[in-house]
């Protein structure tokens, strides 16, 4: 009977992971255009404005903390428990250039205590309110606020009046290596999909794509990879050969997997100008 009781538990630990990880629906979230200080520098005005945190993004839809796919993160009770039970949207952030410890932090199924106490949920909206950005903002200060969790903070914002401060906090928070600037429209309402209402400012321009092959390297880099051939949302093929560690050409990034590159625009074939290896995105699945 004991060997049976046993065995029932043993099911239902297995089971119930895979149960509730089949009935997680993937968030409709809010994405954002990259711009740039040329492009924003006449219409800045009615933007709030915060630090993009190189984290990972995070979906607290009231129950479960999910990725930006809708994949279940498996955070400690303890991290989640007295969260508010309203849908919330954040960073999951240790702090600037951690990004590969946070994602390797989040992606263990078994989460590891001291691991999540170096990690803040840094909240930047609420997808289910129906108030405009700058209400949304005071909404989650008043839910958060009396929990008084140290690891729940709401991302500051600021607003400026002369485009000069706009790129000063701009260049100050790159020169600190920060990765740039959100700028969420004050008076927007909440809106899945892409749109110009949240905008990413960002030193140069980065975009996603899929490793087709390793391409074998030369000189210094014989015998490991030299560059990959990828392919980008838009369905062009190229090589990226630079932004890589001895390690990752070592152990380069699979098949299938999705990447990050940045590049200085791209040419008259649609082809990004010198692209550079950012990192994988673990975060997600497909293009």
């Amino acid at each position: 009977m004991a060997q049976l009781l046993i065995l029932f538990i043993c099911i239902f630990l297995i089971i119930t992971p895979l149960y509730v990880n089949s009935k997680l629906v993937p968030p409709e979230l809010m994405l954002a255009k990259t711009t740039n200080l040329q492009s924003i520098q006449f219409s800045y005005r009615g933007y709030l404005v915060s630090e993009k945190l190189d984290g990972v993004r995070g979906f607290w839809n009231g129950k479960h903390l999910l990725t930006r796919t809708g994949k279940l993160i498996h955070a400690p009770a303890w991290f989640t428990h007295d969260f508010p039970t309203v849908p919330l949207e954040g960073e999951l952030w240790i702090r600037r250039g951690q990004f590969d410890l946070v994602s390797g932090i989040i992606r263990k199924q078994t989460p590891v205590d001291a691991e999540w106490k170096k990690i803040k949920f840094m909240l930047f909206d609420a997808p289910e309110s129906e108030l405009i950005f700058s209400q949304r903002l005071n909404y989650i200060q008043t839910l958060i606020s009396p929990l008084n969790i140290p690891w729940l903070k709401l991302i500051e914002h600021k607003s400026f009046t002369e485009f000069s401060q706009l790129k000063t906090y701009f260049e100050s928070i790159v020169n600190q290596n920060g990765e740039g600037l959100m700028l969420n429209k004050a008076d927007a309402y909440y809106q899945s999909g892409r749109t110009n209402n949240i905008q990413k400012l960002k030193p140069y321009l980065d975009e996603d794509a899929i490793v087709l092959s390793h391409l074998t390297g030369k000189g210094k880099f014989q015998n490991m990879m030299g560059a990959l051939l990828v392919k980008n949302k838009q369905g062009i093929e190229f090589k990226i050969g630079t932004g890589f560690t001895t390690a990752q050409r070592q152990h380069p990034p699979k098949i299938g997997t999705i990447i990050s590159y940045r590049h200085s625009g791209v040419t008259k074939t649609g082809l990004p100008r010198f692209p550079t290896f950012i990192r994988i995105r673990t975060d997600l699945e497909a293009l």
